[in-house]
């Protein structure tokens, strides 16, 4: 790796650290409770507060605990080897792995979580059983699935058309792939997990946490796949049309395009409220 490769590990180290140091704040648990709170659009009691506080922090710190793990093992690995290809390839691998570890990390956090009834106190329990996609929404749930799709693709487009391909680019691929099984496998067991109430609204709580958990987890294998169609991507138009800077542009201009459209779709749809329209509805009509 070279110097500014060096430096985007070092910044992104600093803010995982800087997160992490933070969940310990006081002040800063708060206003991130409030802030998540605004977020799902549910009212925040006194009850309730120390416990959504405890839950919103818990998944700050395994997030960013996560997040330098990745980063960091990402750097040495890359840094084992000289000759570890593309500078954008480097780059992206990088920002991938610190998204998977922090991904791995909130799930730990969410496995650690532990809430513990008054065996006298009164039990609420939901009719039906849950699935991920009560939690995760169609746009996100589907979307993973199909950018991965899109991101082999064109990885083995890419080697099948004797574009020059790293090592690097490669494990970025496989790193996806990987990231999505993650999600599949890991969310699931997340879902199936015990969820000791008292309340409806301990319930409602409980699955907003539990969405938000899940919802960090597919951002991994979105970005990671992402970063595999754009790189690999490139390299096929650079072999195919020998270095065309009207075909870079127009991959230039379709990611541009697909990036607006999915974060006007994101704004619009709302999906941190996704779990309300399936499990609460009257909450929140």
């Amino acid at each position: 790796m070279n110097t500014s490769t060096w430096i985007v590990a070092a910044v992104v180290a600093a803010f995982g650290i800087a997160s992490f140091v933070s969940s310990y704040s006081p002040a800063q648990r708060a206003q991130r409770a409030d802030a998540f709170a605004r977020s799902v659009g549910l009212p925040l009691g006194d009850a309730l507060r120390p416990v959504v506080t405890d839950r919103v922090a818990l998944r700050q710190r395994g997030g960013a605990a996560g997040l330098v793990a990745g980063i960091v093992a990402s750097a040495f690995l890359l840094n084992a080897d000289p000759s570890s290809g593309e500078q954008y390839a480097t780059t992206f691998l990088l920002i991938g792995g610190a998204f998977a570890g922090a991904a791995i990390g909130v799930a730990i956090a969410a496995s650690r979580v532990s809430a513990p009834l008054d065996p006298n106190a009164v039990k609420y329990a939901r009719p039906s059983a849950v699935a991920l996609s009560d939690y995760v929404a169609p746009l996100e749930r589907t979307g993973v699935r199909v950018v991965v799709v899109l991101a082999a693709a064109t990885l083995a487009a890419a080697l099948a058309f004797g574009a020059p391909v790293s090592g690097v680019l490669v494990a970025l691929g496989v790193l996806g792939v990987a990231a999505l099984v993650f999600f599949e496998i890991a969310g699931r067991r997340i879902v199936a997990r015990a969820q000791p109430a008292q309340s409806p609204a301990d319930l409602t709580w409980d699955d907003a946490v539990r969405a938000s958990v899940l919802r960090d987890m597919v951002t991994a294998p979105i970005i990671l796949a992402a970063d595999t169609v754009v790189v690999a991507g490139g390299a096929l138009i650079d072999h195919v049309f020998g270095g065309s800077e009207a075909a870079r542009f127009a991959l230039v201009v379709v990611c541009i395009a697909a990036a607006i459209a999915l974060a006007i779709a994101a704004i619009t749809s709302r999906p941190q409220r996704y779990f309300l329209t399936r499990l609460w509805p009257t909450v929140a009509a």
